[in-house]
Parts: C-alpha cells; sequence; structure tokens
C-alpha cells in the first residue's frame, strides 16, 4: 500500500460517505461496514459490494436472511437489498425482500415500489436488527469490487 494510501485511510474514518445516502445510516452499520471493508483490503478508488450470508440459509429451513449492500467507487452508498427465499422447494427462489436504492430513490417492498423516504422507518429498524445479528456472529462476509 502507498504511503498515500495509508495516510488517506488514516486521516478519515470511513471509506465511504454516510451523509450521502438519502436515509440516516447508523454508526453501528458505519463501523461494521468500515471493518469489513478495511478487512478485505479493496484497493482505494473502486467500488465494492459487501455480501453478508447466513451459511445455514435455506429455503426449507429459514434463517438470515442475505443481504447485499454496494458502494460506489466515490464512497456513496449504492444500494442496501435484504433476500429472502420465496416458495417451497424445489421451487423456491432467493428474492428482493427489501430494497433501499439510493441510485433509482427507491424502496422496494414485497416487489412494490415506493419513495425511498416512505421506506425511512423500514430502513431504521432493519438497521437495528441487521447489527444485532451481526454481532451474533450469523454471517459469513465477503467483499468483492463492483
Amino acid at each position: 500500500m502507498s504511503d498515500r494510501t495509508s495516510a488517506s485511510r488514516e486521516d478519515s474514518p470511513t471509506r465511504f460517505n454516510t451523509r450521502s445516502f438519502p436515509l440516516p445510516i447508523h454508526p453501528k452499520l458505519a463501523k461494521i461496514l468500515e471493518d469489513e471493508i478495511r478487512k478485505a483490503d479493496v484497493p482505494e478508488g473502486k467500488g465494492l459490494v459487501l455480501n453478508f450470508r447466513d451459511p445455514h440459509y435455506s429455503a426449507l429451513e429459514g434463517g438470515y436472511h442475505p443481504v447485499e449492500i454496494a458502494v460506489a467507487a466515490d464512497g456513496s452508498i449504492l444500494y442496501v437489498t435484504d433476500f429472502l427465499y420465496l416458495g417451497q422447494p424445489p421451487y423456491a427462489e432467493l428474492v428482493k425482500d427489501l430494497d433501499f436504492d439510493a441510485s433509482l430513490g427507491l424502496f422496494q417492498q414485497g416487489g412494490i415500489d415506493f419513495p425511498l423516504e416512505e421506506g425511512a422507518g423500514m430502513f431504521e429498524l432493519w438497521q437495528h436488527n441487521f447489527c444485532v445479528y451481526y454481532r451474533m456472529g450469523v454471517f459469513r462476509v465477503e467483499v468483492e469490487p463492483l
């Protein structure tokens, strides 16, 4: 890692801009994202996708929903998506359950689009639950380039 990159990581507490997301980002969620990005050592200036997966989650047994969070190269959070299995095996499909998409300005629940601001209460609740599940250690985390 270059001195310039090291210095920029030390100068700013996060690698992404929580203020760019139209809904409030809880500091606990911001810390989780920053910690996972640091652990992954993804190059600066690249967009990335964080995937949080419960390895035991299945259509038959249930479990903790998979979550995907995309961060643009400029540090803005593009979307937060929570997935679930819909249907019964062997025909169950992994589909979006909740989607908070800043790039489109939409909140989606159950396949229905709403203005993002209408999802504010749900996003606050979702963040609380996600942070609790994360602290419980239920997720395996992968960070990949966008």
